[in-house]
Parts: structure tokens; C-alpha cells; sequence
């Protein structure tokens, strides 16, 4: 991801802050706070309605474009509001702030530092462009250069937070509040995926055998084999103990999964081998299940997968040690 994809509610949002700022400008402008041309009022109020009726039309759409669109009109928008309402004197210079604070608080949660980058550069623009032409613009871009830089390293610090704060302290994937926080992201924002729902065969005995040391040491291998196996946009969560949740691409989510069990995960005490049942469900836009029924559709699979080898001959040929899908 680049730019944090907006859900329902924060379209809602997205949408009501717009439609505050145009009628409280209008009424600003009308109690004289600053001079704005009544016919540039004009123009900057149609533009505005015509934009929030696009976006409450396509409020189920996919993919990013409606995203970068809200991203490019904002920048248009308040650079204009500024030109118009006195450039590097407007008051309105605080819409910038408020709106810069927002978005990198925002797409902190997603992690994504070149996203922190973009909305830092966009901060600059608007001002930059709202008040070309004036005599101190010099002076007056230096403080706002100031300013988006303090937001970009508060921002900093709330990403490496953020991204500590989600990590499973053992195998440093996604803990299961983080985890399921995410996953129910990636549904609002229509992505098809697959999941994976894997639980470790006799974990147990395996700390009773060669000793919970080993057994942490073992989950540390199973969480970098299976980070291995997904893309950086993909999610690895441990659920607790010995479960875990992949999300990853449709199709070939489940032979990844299994072939990270092929070979014994080396340890403190040598090479131990490990195997899981894995239960594999797809997920794709228009299904419309919660959150809780894909995670029990997941847990469904795994323990089809796992009575249905507790049926079999051990020694028959062709069995899968990691399960199967």
C-alpha cells in the first residue's frame, strides 16, 4: 500500500470535513475575517459539491484512483483557498496543518514511510502554491519547511511505535488485536486474498521433549519461513500459542504455506521438524461475511484437515506433513 485506503467510516468523514470547510469559509468571508471574491466563492463552492457528490456516488468502489483523487483535489482546493483569502497572510494556513496532521496520523497505521514522504511534500505544495507571487514568500516558506518537518518526525515516531506496538514480542509478526485490526482493512477495502488458518501438530511435546527455549526458537523460524512466504503488503499474524494467520495471494497462499514445512527448522539443540494443519478459505469483494464468520470458515478448515488425517494410515504414501488446503 501506498496511501492508506479509506473505509466507510472514514469516507463519511472525509466527506462532512469538506462540506464544513466551503460553508465555513463562505461564512468567514462573509463576517469579514479575510476578502474573498463572492464569484471565486462561487466557483470553489460548485467544485466542491460536484466532488462530494462523486464520492457519496462511488462510495463502493475499488482500487485507488478515488483515493488519489481526494488526495489531488485537497491539494488543489485549500492551495486556491489560501491564493485567494490573502496567500502567505491568509488565516486559513491553519487548514493546512489540521489537514497534514490528520493524514499522517492517518497513513501512520499503515507503515508506510514513502506515504509519510508524499503527504509531507504535499504539505509544503499547498502553501507554496497558495502563496506564489507574494513578497516574503521566502521567509514565509522557511517556517512552513519548519513546520511539515516537525509533523514528518512526530509522524516518524508514530509509525516506529505504531509498528512495535503491533508485534508479537516472541516472533515480532502481528499480534492478534493488530492482526485482526488489519485484516478487517484489507475486507473494507475490497482486496481479494486468501487466508490461512495453521495450528502446529503436537507443539506441545515438542516443549516437553527438547524444552520451551527450543519451542520459542522454533515459532521464531515458523514466523520468518512464513514472513518468507507472503509479499510486504500481506499479513503474518500469530493468534497465540501455537496458531497462527497468513493472508496472502489468492491461489498460491497454500503450497507456499506447506512448503515451509518440508525441511526441520534449525534450533539450539539442531534441526527439529515441525509440521501444522493448515486450512486455507478464500475471500474476495461481494462476499459478505463479517470478520468472525471468515475466521470461523478458517478454523472450519483446518480441523477438516486435521480429523480428516487423524483418519488416515500415518504411512500412507503421498500424505502431506504440513496438511493441505
Amino acid at each position: 500500500m501506498f496511501l492508506q485506503r479509506l473505509g466507510p467510516v472514514e469516507w463519511r468523514i472525509h466527506i462532512l470535513s469538506r462540506a464544513v470547510i466551503v460553508v465555513a469559509v463562505g461564512l468567514l468571508a462573509y463576517l469579514g475575517a479575510f476578502d474573498l471574491d463572492p464569484d471565486i466563492y462561487k466557483i470553489l463552492f460548485i467544485s466542491v459539491i460536484i466532488y462530494l457528490s462523486t464520492v457519496i456516488s462511488l462510495h463502493n468502489r475499488t482500487g485507488f484512483w478515488l483515493d488519489g483523487l481526494s488526495l489531488v483535489f485537497d491539494i488543489v482546493m485549500i492551495s486556491a483557498l489560501l491564493h485567494y483569502t490573502g496567500g502567505s497572510k491568509s488565516p486559513l494556513i491553519v487548514i493546512v496543518y489540521l489537514w497534514l496532521f490528520a493524514k499522517l496520523t492517518m497513513n501512520a497505521r499503515n507503515g508506510n514511510p514513502y506515504a509519510l514522504l508524499l503527504l509531507a511534500v504535499a504539505g509544503l505544495v499547498m502553501p507554496g502554491v497558495g502563496a506564489w507571487g507574494d513578497a516574503n514568500w521566502g521567509s514565509f516558506m522557511a517556517v512552513q519547511v519548519l513546520t511539515v518537518s516537525l509533523f514528518a518526525i512526530i509522524s516518524h515516531v508514530l509509525l516506529h511505535e505504531r509498528r512495535r506496538n503491533q508485534r508479537d514480542p516472541l516472533t515480532q509478526v502481528l499480534h492478534r488485536g493488530a492482526g485482526l485490526e488489519r485484516l478487517a482493512e484489507k475486507m473494507r477495502a475490497s482486496e481479494p486474498f486468501d487466508l490461512a488458518f495453521i495450528d502446529l501438530k503436537k507443539f506441545k511435546n515438542i516443549n516437553d521433549v527438547y524444552g520451551h527455549a527450543v519451542g520459542d526458537e522454533l515459532l521464531q523460524g515458523l514466523a520468518g519461513r512464513l514472513l518468507g512466504s507472503v509479499r510486504a503488503q500481506d499479513l503474518v499474524v500469530r493468534l497465540g500459542g501455537d496458531e497462527f494467520l497468513v493472508v496472502g495471494p489468492r491461489g498460491v497462499l497454500g503450497e507456499r504455506i506447506r512448503r515451509i514445512f518440508h525441511d526441520p527448522i534449525s534450533t539450539s539443540k539442531g534441526p527439529v521438524p515441525l509440521s501444522g494443519d493448515v486450512g486455507i478459505v478464500s475471500w474476495e469483494p461481494g462476499d459478505e461475511a463479517s470478520l468472525d464468520d471468515l475466521l470461523a470458515r478458517a478454523d472450519a478448515a483446518m480441523y477438516r484437515m486435521k480429523y480428516t488425517e487423524l483418519r488416515e494410515d500415518p504411512a500412507e504414501p503421498g500424505r502431506s506433513p504440513a496438511g493441505g488446503a
